[in-house]
């Protein structure tokens, strides 16, 4: 373990707390000023193409952090990556809390999106390093979980904070997160990989990295099947908000009702999770998981039927629990998949988590704005999306899993897992 900063002491075990708060404040920076998009076009005196490419540019960097910098961390290490990532999120918030124009605040959530996304694949690489599996599984749990929820609560926090300020504060605020982030990393966070552990520290050998698990079937399936899922969820999140305010005609304050209490279903689930995993081994909770929120887009899709046919939309109050149940099911969905993924690629969890995480990440950018451009003035366009990325997904499962997975016999490395901790979490 290398010598304590002088400025920073080092803990002697990870802290989880200071684990939430470095992979956490990324995901919450993602979209908390969403609600002063257009104060943001007028006060720089751009357009609001440049205004949501500020958006953009924070996802395609969060995905880029993960996939960049998780490798670098399996031969550097961990904790000075850690510090640094937070000093540069820091830096960057700053800067785009003063930035004069378009241009340069989107440069700079460009930045502040790729240390973000540093902390998040390596905090993961901190939880398989410092934990036996099934300890590390439900860290997971919990640090997934904070991941994708951290996009679907921050513009509700950040709309607190625009009650008192503009999203110049909002930014003021995440400075002093990153401030936050910093403490955390070198207060909390010791290095995890010690020196014979490491794979080489040049960006050759990361890349090396990178292409030898990415040819890895055992490892790559779990990351394509986590993808296609992410994609059903992300559909979600892009456009349920102009789905349901065309659709049923609700303002943005109900709209904001219906998406924190979709996303307090995918907390309570998430809860469900770690207490689940000490007697339920990952991979059948992520064949409940996808099962639950593949019956819910198939519902909403039902619905879509249902409009067409009777030329007026179900009540609201269906459509709004079906969401809320497939959100619930990615509490089980997500966290699953990355413990599974992380095990399956434990060689180099560095690298694991870059290619997991970011991957996902950009799968979700990628379709985030389906909706949008192929209609919302129906449920339809956003049901067939949804239900097609969820069928896939399961569809995957059960062919490149087989039977053990998919609800038939738990599989004998997954009960190991539950009453042994057994390192061997997958099929």
């Amino acid at each position: 373990m290398p010598r304590p900063s002088s400025l920073l002491r080092v803990a002697a075990v990870p802290s989880t707390v200071a684990l939430v708060v470095v992979t956490g404040v990324g995901p919450i920076a993602t979209d908390s000023y969403v609600a002063a998009l257009p104060a943001v076009q007028d006060s720089l005196d751009t357009s609001a193409a440049v205004a949501q490419l500020t958006l953009t540019a924070f996802i395609v960097g969060m995905a880029a952090g993960q996939i960049l910098f998780g490798p670098v961390s399996d031969g550097r290490g961990r904790r000075r990556l850690l510090v640094g990532g937070a000093i540069v999120f820091t830096l960057a918030s700053a800067l785009c809390a003063v930035a004069p124009t378009g241009a340069l605040l989107v440069a700079a959530r460009l930045v502040q999106g790729l240390a973000a996304g540093s902390g998040i694949a390596i905090g993961r690489a901190v939880v398989g390093d410092a934990y036996p599996p099934a300890e590390a599984a439900r860290r997971y749990g919990t640090l997934a979980s904070i991941v994708f929820l951290g996009p679907v609560l921050a513009p509700a926090a950040g709309g607190l904070i625009l009650t008192v300020g503009d999203w110049r504060t909002v930014f003021v605020v995440l400075t002093f997160f990153g401030v936050l982030m910093i403490l955390a990393a070198g207060l909390g966070l010791p290095e995890t990989l010690p020196p014979e552990q490491r794979h080489g520290g040049g960006l050759g050998a990361a890349v090396r990295r990178m292409r030898d698990l990415g040819g890895e079937w055992s490892f790559m399936r779990h990351v394509c099947l986590q993808c296609l899922t992410i994609c059903g969820f992300f559909t979600y999140i892009g456009g349920s908000s102009f789905v349901l305010q065309e659709v049923y005609g609700i303002s943005e304050s109900t709209y904001a009702l219906v998406f924190a209490v979709n996303a307090c279903a995918m907390a309570a689930t998430s809860m469900l999770f770690r207490f689940a995993i000490g007697r339920v081994s990952p991979a059948r909770l992520r064949v409940i998981g996808m099962a639950v929120s593949t019956s819910a887009a198939v519902g909403v899709l039902a619905c879509a039927g249902a409009e067409r046919v009777a030329g007026s939309p179900p009540p609201l109050a269906i459509v709004w629990v079906l969401l809320s149940v497939l959100v619930g099911g990615m509490g089980l969905t997500i966290p699953s998949a990355t413990a599974l993924g992380q095990e399956a690629g434990r060689r180099a969890r560095g690298t694991a988590a870059a290619l997991q995480g970011g991957l996902a990440f950009f799968c979700g950018a990628a379709v985030t704005p389906l909706t949008g451009l192929i209609g919302y003035d129906t449920l339809l366009p956003m049901a067939a999306l949804m239900s097609g990325f969820f069928l896939l997904a399961l569809l995957t499962l059960t062919v490149w899993f087989g039977i053990r997975e998919t609800g038939g016999a738990a599989s004998a490395n997954g009960e190991n897992m539950k009453v042994t901790g057994s390192p061997e979490l997958h099929s």
